[in-house]
């Protein structure tokens, strides 16, 4: 794992993950993101402060994704004490599962940051052939 929480509380300026909590969102994170990527190659072989901002971002939110499957908690989205009416928020479409939610949270959070890199890009190289025939551009 190359994002340390230091790294994270500094130079990313994130508060919202405690230090005892980071270690396995942040883990989270970089899973996702090697499971977007994997098609061009390890990004993490080599130290990008681009792609250590995408994972603190992927960890706030799977951090607050744990924490709202191990409390079971919705945010209030309004609440009227005249009859008692509470609506909560819902992010969870039919047939959407929590996970594929939160990973859509953690593609909007990793976008911004690995878009500008390239890593984000499923382009396929072409291999060019090099005799007369130019069979490479059929």
């Amino acid at each position: 794992m190359q994002v340390t929480y230091g790294y994270y509380a500094d130079e990313y300026g994130g508060n919202i993950i405690p230090e005892d909590e980071f270690k396995k969102a942040a883990k989270q994170a970089e899973a996702y993101i090697r499971r977007l990527t994997y098609v061009s190659g390890d990004i993490f072989t080599v130290e990008n402060d681009a792609v250590n901002d995408a994972v603190c971002a992927a960890a706030e939110v799977y951090y607050k994704y744990n924490i709202q499957q191990k409390t079971g908690a919705s945010l209030v989205k309004s609440e009227n004490n005249d009859g008692y009416s509470v609506t909560y928020v819902t992010e969870q479409t039919d047939g959407k599962t929590a996970e594929e939610v939160a990973a859509k949270k953690a593609y909007e959070a990793v976008y911004p940051y690995l878009l500008p890199t390239g890593w984000l890009s499923r382009k396929v190289g072409v291999r060019c052939c090099d005799h007369k025939c130019r069979c490479d551009h059929l």
